[in-house]
């Protein structure tokens, strides 16, 4: 290969592998919650697809904003966004038996159900939520448990929960469908006005629907008048 064509083909890889990162999780079955083996796995965005294994579990390389298919015969098909931002360090994947039609779950231009949400994913996670740590003395008397790589990455996924709580919350309550609905902005503008005025997870908090909804449109006078951002960074 030419050295120019291996610096882009290498740049390329850099540029990625920056970017993606190593989606890890499992598929189960919505109705007896066994693992289902053999699911297709495809990052629609990059045509890489990969297979679920025996123990319903999956490795894929992707980013934020992508999409994952999962198909089998059998199955309704399923699609699911990785999310912006945070991306936590295990995904759990329900499958419905049926036609294999398309699922996508669509946020509606409304306020993001933060109670709601937060109690459905606390069920779907619950056994990894609620599997008991270890003390300093309980791992020196079962150094096996301790060292478990399934184990560790439980705790690593009770960690990184609480984090993914409260970026999941500020990504779909501060959303481009609402945004769009209430400013009218898009393309480049939009995704520019969300980065620049994103707000924190606190101050989301502490905003109820009439002061959030006017600090969207505060903060969209400012950016249109091309003003220093002000509230939110």
């Amino acid at each position: 290969m030419p050295v120019r064509g291996l610096l882009l083909f290498l740049l390329c890889i850099a540029r990625f592998s920056a970017v993606a990162q190593a989606i890890r999780g499992e598929v189960l079955d919505n109705e007896d919650k066994r693992p289902v083996a053999g699911v297709v796995i495809e990052n629609i965005h990059t045509s890489l697809s990969i297979s679920t294994d025996n123990n319903g579990s999956f490795l894929i390389a992707a980013a934020g904003g992508q999409l994952l298919e999962f198909r089998k015969p059998g199955f309704k098909t399923t699609r699911v966004r990785v999310p912006m931002g945070y991306i936590p360090s295990f995904f759990r994947i329900i499958m419905k038996k049926g036609l294999p039609v398309i699922q996508e779950v669509e946020m509606p231009p409304n306020r993001y159900d933060y109670r709601r949400d937060s109690i459905r994913y606390h069920e779907l996670y619950k056994h990894e939520l609620e599997f008991p740590k270890l003390s300093g003395f309980d791992m020196i008397a079962h150094p096996f448990s301790a060292m478990s790589s399934r184990n560790r990455e439980i705790w690593q996924f009770q960690e990184d929960y609480e984090e993914f709580e409260k970026e999941k919350y500020v990504d779909r309550t501060f959303n481009a469908a609402l945004i769009t609905k209430f400013t009218g902005l898009k393309g480049d503008s939009l995704r520019t006005y969300m980065r620049r005025y994103r707000p924190s997870y606190p101050q989301l908090r502490s905003m109820n629907d009439y002061t959030f909804f006017n600090f969207i449109k505060t903060s969209v006078k400012y950016f249109r008048n091309a003003d220093s951002p002000r509230g939110a960074q």
